[in-house]
């Protein structure tokens, strides 16, 4: 029971920071969406944090023991390389035999900031691609940029569809621009703070609402051009 709740704690740490996971026969396995150096990046940032993992059948196994604490888990939701030697830590250089990755994705999933990382992997997951992204760092609204104008639609009936299920900290728009287009954020007061772990609590809420929706085979499906 102690080792499912550990398993359940870090599977919610890793969507936060942007590694899809799910836990399948104790092991947490990547969605096929990522790639084999995310799944190396993944690894990576357990080793680079101590937690000790192993690699199964599907994905990853926590070895005999293993304890994270809460500040371990705040850790992996807002991990960024700097800070480390990064080039110190242990990089595997297999992927799990069972598990299928994507061989066209080569986004990087810690290069993301952590507030939208979560969301980014959900847009492109059903097809939405971004281009470019931030969470703002607690200075400013979040952005996350489309490649495509003409998903601007698309991504408000999304919004709209969320609203009515999911409740969020901040209202999240469409901002329109002469060549692109931004999926965003507003402050409902004007002297609110922007709070990085809030934009992150809504990323991930948003993330999971597309996710359940539109990527599974008995989802709706997106129009899209």
């Amino acid at each position: 029971m102690l080792k499912k709740k550990l398993l359940l704690e870090l599977r919610n740490s890793l969507r936060r920071r942007g590694f899809w996971v799910d836990v399948v026969d104790e092991e947490l396995v990547l969605d096929v969406w990522y790639s084999k150096s995310n799944f190396i990046e993944m690894v990576s940032l357990l080793t680079a944090l101590q937690i000790g993992v192993s690699i199964g059948e599907q994905g990853i196994r926590l070895k005999p023991n293993t304890l994270v604490s809460d500040e371990l888990f705040q850790q992996i939701e807002f991990f960024h390389r700097q800070g480390w030697n990064w080039f110190s830590v242990f990089r595997p250089q297999e992927v799990p035999v069972a598990w299928n990755h994507n061989p066209d994705n080569d986004l990087s999933i810690l290069d993301l900031d952590s507030g939208i990382a979560s969301l980014v992997f959900a847009l492109n997951k059903v097809g939405l691609y971004t281009s470019m992204s931030c969470d703002g760092h607690g200075q400013r609204e979040p952005n996350i940029w489309l490649r495509r104008q003409d998903h601007a639609e698309t991504i408000r009936d999304i919004l709209m569809e969320a609203n009515q299920q999911v409740s969020f900290a901040y209202d999240w728009e469409i901002k329109k621009g002469y060549r692109n287009i931004a999926l965003t954020a507003k402050r409902r007061l004007s002297n609110d703070k922007w709070d990085v772990e809030k934009i992150q609590d809504d990323a991930l809420a948003l993330s999971e609402y597309i996710y359940k929706n539109y990527s599974a085979s008995d989802g709706k499906k997106l129009k899209l051009l």
